[in-house]
């Protein structure tokens, strides 16, 4: 309750600075003077070479017989914002990169007010999902001091791996959906969802080949990416910027890290608790959905 109620009152002092005239309808169009089938083609050409790309790296690892290294797991996330940066310069699109890219953070207190939202409301997400699922008998939970470690260390090691998330939210909550025009926020938020979960499938299939994944533990992490880019896509969308989805994708958990002994939970306990948390990020993408039309 508390973080609904933080999130209403930094969208009311927000819009209650701008004149009602002046409000935009939509965060996107991004760019209006983009016509349907340029963004149309630039959007396809950006979607198969960002999938091409990743598979055919990912690919050489197994052929090679090389382990996918770890680092690959954190510079891969560039890969997207490589790419939408060739596509820009390949079809000659408008505007600076910071207007495709939704760099532009705002005022210091939407900035802060984003950040804070997307970093405590996931937080809260995964503590509920865990909650219920502890309380249901899925799972037990971790000690208390393990609870307090993971609280101290969510702040620096997501500040930390922002540098990585960075080149996903790029491009997956900004450059694209700045090319699929005319679209329902939902439609076009769970479409490009769909589409980074694929981006996934690659790297987390040759983690799980190569034995450094969990089969089943990688297909449910990578199934609960469909809600999690909804919810972050909602972020970018009520606060008009792509940080708070930087920063709240770099928060470093998920249910899975707020429970015991999660690498030993049945199958039954891992989809039950990830049925759980996409309930729960489905309310807060909800909850924190812009009420602009």
């Amino acid at each position: 309750m508390r973080w609904c109620a933080t999130v209403s009152s930094v969208d009311a002092m927000i819009e209650s600075h701008r004149p009602a005239e002046s409000r935009p309808p939509a965060l996107f169009p991004a760019v209006p003077s983009l016509d349907r089938r340029t963004a149309a083609r630039a959007a396809l050409v950006f979607v198969i070479a960002t999938l091409a790309l990743v598979t055919v790296i990912c690919a050489v690892f197994l052929v090679s017989g090389a382990t996918l290294p770890d680092w690959f797991t954190i510079a891969g996330r560039w890969i997207p914002a490589v790419v939408s940066l060739v596509v820009i310069m390949l079809f000659g699109l408008p505007e600076p990169i910071s207007r495709w890219w939704l760099l532009r953070p705002g005022s210091i207190r939407t900035l802060l007010g984003g950040v804070a939202s997307g970093v405590l409301g996931l937080v809260l997400i995964y503590a509920v999902a865990a909650a219920v699922g502890i309380g249901l008998g899925l799972a037990a939970p971790l000690s208390w001091m393990a609870y307090l470690q993971i609280a101290a260390l969510t702040v620096p090691a997501a500040l930390l791996f922002s540098l990585s998330t960075l080149g996903e939210e790029v491009a997956w909550r900004a450059f694209l959906p700045a090319l699929i025009l005319g679209a329902n926020r939902w439609v076009r938020a769970l479409a490009i969802s769909g589409i980074w979960v694929v981006f996934h499938i690659p790297l987390h299939g040759t983690m799980i080949l190569q034995g450094s994944l969990d089969p089943l533990a990688g297909i449910v992490s990578t199934a609960l990416l469909l809600p999690l880019g909804v919810f972050l896509a909602m972020l970018v969308e009520r606060f008009g910027s792509v940080w708070p989805a930087v920063i709240a994708h770099a928060v470093p958990m998920s249910v899975l890290n707020l429970v015991a002994d999660s690498a030993e939970l049945p199958p039954a306990a891992l989809w039950g608790l990830a049925g759980i948390t996409t309930v729960a990020l489905t309310v807060g993408s909800i909850i924190i959905a812009p009420r602009r039309r």
